[in-house]
């Protein structure tokens, strides 16, 4: 971690780190953490369509 134990965010290895700040509600920090990357590679997006392909190929069902 950040030699700063306050800080809530840092780069350790490349990868941007994240953590809430106190008092931060879980949308705020959502919404910082989506402000603090970049846009999806095509990499990434290609990726994320085969992990959710099952779950979008399945019919849809609704419950009861």
């Amino acid at each position: 971690m950040a030699d700063n134990e306050e800080a809530y965010e840092w780069v350790e290895g490349g990868t941007l780190w994240l953590r809430p700040a106190p008092g931060e509600s879980v949308a705020d920090f959502v919404k910082r953490a989506a402000r603090a990357r970049g846009p999806l590679t095509d990499a990434e997006k290609v990726a994320l369509r085969d992990v959710f392909a099952p779950v979008l190929d399945q019919p849809h069902s609704e419950a009861a």
